[in-house]
């Protein structure tokens, strides 16, 4: 056995899928409690889920290939269907046996390339082709259904099959280089999507997609730049994996965890990894960037705050002259992605390490009038955040955040998207990236509690996601659906039910003992038929 895989082996469950754990129907699962009956629909969730191909194995926590899932909830009963996405990049590994293509964690070469090929792209550089293996999350735009990833590709899919339907690049619509698989959808039916192009006065990007009228148009013909926003560095773009909005502001992290553009542009002929061209700036701010919906106008102040990493924001919302923007926030975590390499994370996994994201909210006043040194102008009652004035600026402020219940780990948060944009009250996150801690937790933001559903051992939380009950009126009126992943074969994986009010388990559907269920970033509840 390869070194590689024998670190597989020694991680935990859901990195040990074979091509032969595929399904290509739906089975249908054990229930125990009782499921809703309101509930009717589908939960898809998307994750790196087969790290193996023959000999070979990917290095890299982010370049597994995406396996889809689909739970699928119809008058109290649920069908449960796993598959490992056929894109592109996956079946020409299939074809070969091995491993083919590029990832954060190193490259292994396309057997059909001749050997002057493989000398021509060892040293001279060239753009590579956006990765179709959206193995990150799900978008729905209309009645159809989309597979993403942080490349400008994506997937889409037939809902039922779980097969790829048709491959898009938005790169053929906009100038860009990196996408966002956390875009966000508005009342309307518009997509508000982020992305990246490696110039750096143009680096942050903010697309419009509209709903698509006409089916023999592509879905994003009719897309729209909004705003586009420079980096601050000139050799350095900010990695971005997702954005916050308002009713009047984008909302954009500066983040100091960067794309370096020497390093992507001849990384492998200087022979390094995919992951070494996002480059930690240890000891530098996180800027917060507001940039006006209307006019694509950055507003010209600079929120400084400390150094941290996001991965993903929760809500945003203005109150009172305000911008509430709450993330799940890694304090100096910049070395995060270096960590995600297979054998440090067994490392970490054994010495029991592990980054602690914590529940975090920043306020940002959007006035400087009459600003005074040292004086905190966060004026907004039942908060701790602070904003001061930069001494001998005139538009830059220095922004300490509020942390919620700082002995929690918490990220993967979900909300009431009805309140996307608006103040809310609840937010719903997950423990997973600590599996000492196994827990699922809502958060009152008004009255600063919590309350947990505790995973038991040998188990790790998923994402939650929010499902409202039909007509509901309070908030947190509905229920919350998770994935719950076994470690190892000594326990079952299965999906609980939580009522999102009292946080107590309904339900649960476990998989039967010999199912190893994938590790599933993100995904959406539809009751659509898509």
């Amino acid at each position: 056995m390869s070194e590689d895989l024998s670190i597989l082996e020694q991680l935990p469950q859901f990195y040990h899928l074979e091509e032969s754990d595929h399904m290509d129907k739906p089975m249908e699962i054990d229930v125990t409690g009782e499921v809703p009956h309101w509930i009717n629909g589908s939960l898809y969730r998307n994750g790196a889920g087969l790290f193996k191909v023959g000999p070979t194995a990917w290095k890299h926590f982010f370049d597994g290939y995406a396996v889809l899932q689909r739970w699928t909830i119809c008058d109290g009963k649920i069908t449960y269907q796993a598959s490992i996405l056929d894109s592109e990049n996956y079946n020409k590994s299939a074809k070969h046996r091995k491993l083919v293509g590029d990832g954060f964690g190193g490259s292994f070469p396309d057997p059909c390339d001749t050997i002057f090929g493989r000398l021509f792209n060892r040293f001279i550089p060239s753009q590579p082709k956006p990765s179709d293996n959206t193995n990150v999350n799900f978008m729905e735009l209309g009645d159809r259904l989309f597979a993403l990833t942080e490349s400008t590709a994506l997937n889409e899919i037939n809902a039922n099959s779980l097969t790829v339907k048709k491959k898009h690049l938005m790169s053929d619509y906009m100038a860009l280089h990196i996408g966002t698989a956390h875009p966000h959808q508005l009342k309307d039916g518009t997509v508000i999507y982020n992305g990246t192009n490696m110039m750096y006065h143009k680096a942050y990007n903010f697309v419009a997609i509209p709903p698509q009228l006409d089916p023999s148009k592509s879905p994003f013909a009719d897309a729209k730049l909004i705003a586009s926003v420079p980096s601050r560095w000139k050799m350095h773009i900010s990695y971005t994996h997702s954005f916050g909005l308002t009713d009047n502001f984008l909302v954009h992290l500066e983040q100091p965890l960067s794309i370096s553009l020497p390093r992507a542009m001849c990384y492998k002929q200087l022979g390094m990894k995919g992951a070494d061209i996002i480059v930690p700036h240890e000891g530098e701010s996180m800027d917060i960037m507001l940039v006006s919906r209307a006019t694509g106008e950055r507003l010209p102040i600079t929120y400084k705050a400390p150094e941290g990493v996001v991965f993903h924001f929760s809500n945003c919302y203005e109150e009172s002259n305000h911008v509430v923007c709450d993330v799940c926030f890694f304090p100096k975590g910049a070395k995060i992605v270096q960590r995600m390499y297979n054998d440090l994370v067994l490392e970490d996994y054994k010495a029991g390490n592990h980054y602690k994201p914590l529940y975090t909210r920043f306020v940002l006043p959007l006035s400087l009038e009459k600003a005074e040194k040292d004086k905190n102008l966060v004026s907004l009652p039942n908060t701790t955040a602070t904003a001061t004035l930069v001494k001998g600026s005139q538009n830059v402020m220095c922004v300490t955040p509020e942390y919620f219940q700082e002995t929690i780990s918490a990220d993967f948060p979900a909300y009431n998207y009805k309140y996307n944009g608006l103040k809310h009250r609840y937010a719903y996150t997950s423990t997973s990236v600590s599996i000492l801690e196994p827990k699922l937790v809502k958060f009152d933001l008004i009255e600063k509690t919590v309350k947990t559903y505790i995973v038991s051992e040998n188990h790790c939380p998923g994402e939650p996601v929010f499902v409202a009950r039909p007509g509901a009126t309070r908030e947190d009126d509905g229920v919350i659906l998770s994935t719950i992943i076994a470690l190892n074969s000594s326990v079952q994986s299965f999906m609980v039910v939580l009522d999102a009010s009292t946080f107590e388990e309904l339900a649960r559907a476990s998989l039967p003992p010999e199912i190893k269920m994938s590790f599933t970033f993100h995904g959406i509840f539809t009751d659509k038929k898509l």
